[in-house]
């Protein structure tokens, strides 16, 4: 009995820990997206930032973003056959965000890729230039476990290559779906792999 009295405790307080964690990424996606808007405002590039081109050249941007997505959830997945880092790392975030469900996924996928490629392909990249973004939107994906640091690595990589992505195409439309799709499909495959929540151990009763 007292053993499910702290089971349920233990659930309870995941589940409040995991909806801070939403609460509080959201927030910080949505001040950095309000940030982007008034620096694109600023600079006199708000509209033609968000302006779409015409069908074939923005049906040609959402295939782009989709192949993206494709190509590094399929790299993802083989990384996490071959390296003992990318297994930890799915572990870690299992670990965080295990009573997720379809909805908090589905807002954190579409709000980093809003506001992460808003910010740094949109507003950051033309001031900066591509290496200097590339690298920032890396080291911001630094891991408190420095075994986890090739996730880094891989980071400023994706930066790198959303980076080209936006230069070629002129438009946030291919890097915000990409990255959205990347991070919706990463995070449902941790979720649905994870099992349910271990409670610390207590002695007998």
């Amino acid at each position: 009995m007292a053993c499910r009295r702290i089971d349920r405790r233990f659930k309870y307080r995941a589940v409040r820990l995991l909806l801070s964690i939403v609460r509080s990424s959201v927030i910080g996606y949505g001040l950095l997206f309000g940030m982007s808007l008034a620096l694109a405002a600023w600079q006199g590039r708000l509209v033609s930032l968000f302006t779409l081109s015409a069908w074939p050249r923005t049906g040609t941007n959402v295939l782009i973003g989709v192949l993206i997505a494709v190509a590094v959830l399929s790299g993802s997945r083989a990384m996490r056959g071959t390296f003992q880092w990318a297994r930890q790392l799915e572990d870690e975030f299992r670990f965080l965000l295990a009573p997720l469900d379809f909805g908090g996924i589905l807002i954190l996928a579409v709000a980093s890729g809003i506001a992460e490629e808003t910010f740094f392909r949109g507003i950051m990249q033309p001031v900066f230039g591509l290496w200097v973004t590339s690298i920032v939107f890396g080291l911001l994906h630094f891991p408190m476990n420095r075994r986890l640091i090739p996730w880094t690595i891989s980071a400023i990589a994706m930066g790198f290559v959303f980076g080209l992505v936006y230069q070629s195409t002129e438009s946030l439309l291919a890097v915000a779906l990409g990255h959205g799709l990347i991070n919706f499909f990463e995070l449902r495959h941790v979720i649905q792999s994870a099992g349910p929540p271990t409670p610390p151990s207590t002695p007998n009763v």
